[in-house]
């Protein structure tokens, strides 16, 4: 399993651009909506959707207004890696080929990666497939969803399994923002001490494929 640190600070990016230190926990991000709406664009009738929390609608797909940093090593925060995943639960056998997320970008080089997890009491365990992504929407912009293609993967159904978003290792000073779902449920976050759950902000994603 990818190992990375996470730092005990939580932070807020002001509408200034600076950031605040306010709390121990995970780092948060906050914006304000930059420009115009772009509705979602639908993914290919030959895909179904497996799992997901976008919506409710084309133009609020999610809330592009907050968010977990998803942050490389030398990111522009100043602070450790962190990591975000989002668990989901198949309602039926499938095989998964594309996962989504509502990453936007602040700044460094634009490289995120995606993957597919198995579960591991609760938290991520084995990565199965995953894929990377250098077309990232700026964070505050809906509603762009950054897709990737992964390796055709069985997933079985009432099984959890997770979507990891994490900074690639072509872009350590990657700085980006997995944005909040409109909708709830719970996702998980890597840290000092291994995963572990929260369910606010809980991250927009998807996971996409064939349903036999």
């Amino acid at each position: 399993m990818l190992k990375r640190v996470v730092g005990s600070l939580l932070f807020s990016t002001l509408a200034c651009g600076m950031l605040a230190a306010q709390d121990s926990g995970l780092k948060v991000a906050h914006t304000v909506r930059q420009g115009a709406v772009t509705p979602a664009q639908e993914t290919s009738a030959a895909l179904q959707t497996i799992y997901t929390d976008f919506g409710p609608t084309t133009t609020d797909y999610y809330n592009d207004t907050t968010g977990y940093y998803i942050l490389g090593p030398d990111n522009s925060v100043g602070d450790s890696e962190q990591a975000i995943g989002l668990p989901f639960t198949p309602k039926a056998d499938a095989h998964v080929t594309q996962l989504q997320g509502a990453i936007g970008y602040i700044s460094g080089t634009s490289a995120v990666d995606i993957g597919l997890y198995s579960d591991a009491s609760g938290t991520p365990g084995t990565l199965l497939a995953s894929g990377h992504a250098t077309k990232i929407p700026d964070f505050g912009a809906c509603c762009t969803v950054v897709s990737v293609t992964i390796t055709s993967t069985a997933v079985t159904a009432g099984t959890q399994y997770w979507i990891v978003a994490s900074s690639d290792t072509h872009g350590p000073d990657f700085t980006g923002v997995w944005q909040a779902s409109n909708l709830y449920n719970i996702a998980g976050n890597e840290a000092d001490s291994g995963w572990f759950t929260f369910s606010a902000n809980v991250p927009a994603g998807a996971a996409k494929g064939t349903v036999p």
